[in-house]
């Protein structure tokens, strides 16, 4: 967003609080993205560059279309459910029902509420201000260099390592590799 170059004044303390939201928060990268493409469901622009962050996090396809909605996908791990619904509420405007503070305060602890509170709120203004300045999406070639920046900054988490004889004996349970 070039644009917010022509204010340096207000694009330094705006990018700092981005930096913030994205990289020194306590919440997973599932939980950043979950809560970043919940603020930015209806933007074109934000949708374009965050929904395949949220799927490298772990998001499905399923669950994005369940979020472009406006549904928190039920089948996320409660805390990242907990995140989704309480995004949500945010975005709406909403006073947060008790059943949602209530998931949120089993899962979380006040920082961490906090920055999700945060992280919604920033990508609430980051879609009005590319709404509001009319901000084009960039051509394919610069989303894929930005795309490879993300991903040098947010490496996949290492798989866990699996003993051999456990591998084995998960291998075996069902006949096709998982667990049933």
């Amino acid at each position: 967003m070039q644009t917010l170059a022509l204010s340096l004044d207000g694009l330094r303390p705006f990018a700092d609080l981005g930096e913030y939201c994205r990289f020194g928060t306590e919440l997973t990268e599932l939980q950043r993205e979950l809560t970043i493409v919940i603020a930015l469901r209806d933007v074109h622009y934000g949708w374009t560059h965050h929904a395949p962050l949220a799927r490298a996090a772990g998001v499905t396809d399923e669950q994005l279309a369940l979020i472009r909605e406006g549904r928190s996908p039920r089948d996320l791990a409660p805390a990242d459910y907990a995140v989704s619904d309480y995004a949500f509420e945010i975005t709406a405007g909403r006073r947060i029902p008790p059943r949602v503070a209530e998931a949120l305060h089993r899962h979380f602890r006040p920082r961490q509420i906090v920055d999700i509170a945060m992280l919604t709120a920033y990508y609430m203004a980051v879609a009005a201000l590319v709404i509001g300045l009319d901000v084009e999406l960039e051509p394919a070639e610069t989303l894929a260099a930005e795309r490879a920046w993300q991903a040098k900054l947010n490496p996949p988490p290492p798989e866990p390592e699996v003993e051999p004889d456990s591998a084995a004996a998960v291998d075996g349970e069902d006949g096709a590799g998982g667990v049933a």
